[in-house]
């Protein structure tokens, strides 16, 4: 489990481990019984969580070096960065939620979350729920798939690709709902005349 969790960590500060390939591995290991599967998927998990926290936590006191570095500058394109920085003005929470299963800009928008002044509680929360709907399909799809793990491997940016969609589903229909609140609370309060002043006109 430590191990599982340390790879994990690795990956997650910029290490080139195959994140998907340890969570599978693990699977596979609890397919064995050389490990429990919750437990498995629970390592794997923290193992995620804490890596991108580190990486999110250097990026705060480091960030200027680590967008210099040539693995951030690779994928973190000034076109990617003017849209991370556009959609973290507006939804960081939904920014960083679909960033973890978009391997692309996963780390570079982690180490602008750290430098644009995304809170912690923010990046963790938000971390820690997109982890959850990806880790326990991704370890258990090694479990039940230990046989055919070559075949996996190759089909799980398929399912990381329909997790990213229904990620985006969901934050447009929140979106939506707080828009159309809004939208009402503004028109009511349009509607609505001032109240009178203390006491009448008669006062």
């Amino acid at each position: 489990y430590l191990a599982i969790a340390g790879l994990l960590v690795a990956g997650g500060v910029g290490v080139p481990v195959p994140e998907e390939l340890v969570q599978l591995s693990a699977g596979f290991l609890a397919k064995r019984g050389v490990l429990e599967l919750v437990p498995a998927i629970v390592a794997a998990w923290t193992g995620i969580v804490v890596g991108d926290f580190l990486l999110f936590t250097l990026a705060q006191r480091h960030g200027d070096k680590l967008l210099e570095r040539r693995s951030v500058k690779k994928v973190l394109t000034p076109k990617r960065r003017a849209f991370l920085l556009h959609h973290f003005s507006r939804h960081a929470f939904l920014t960083i939620l679909v960033a973890r299963h978009t391997s692309g800009l996963r780390l570079g928008a982690y180490v602008l979350a750290g430098t644009h002044g995304v809170p912690a509680r923010t990046f963790l929360l938000a971390d820690g729920i997109s982890a959850l709907l990806s880790v326990p399909l991704v370890v258990s799809l090694g479990w039940f798939f230990a046989a055919h793990l070559d075949h996996v491997k190759r089909r799980i940016h398929e399912v990381q690709l329909w997790l990213l969609a229904a990620g985006v589903v969901t934050g447009l229909v929140y979106a939506a709902v707080v828009w159309a609140r809004g939208r009402r609370a503004r028109a009511a309060a349009r509607a609505d005349p001032d109240p009178p002043p203390p006491g009448g006109a008669g006062a």
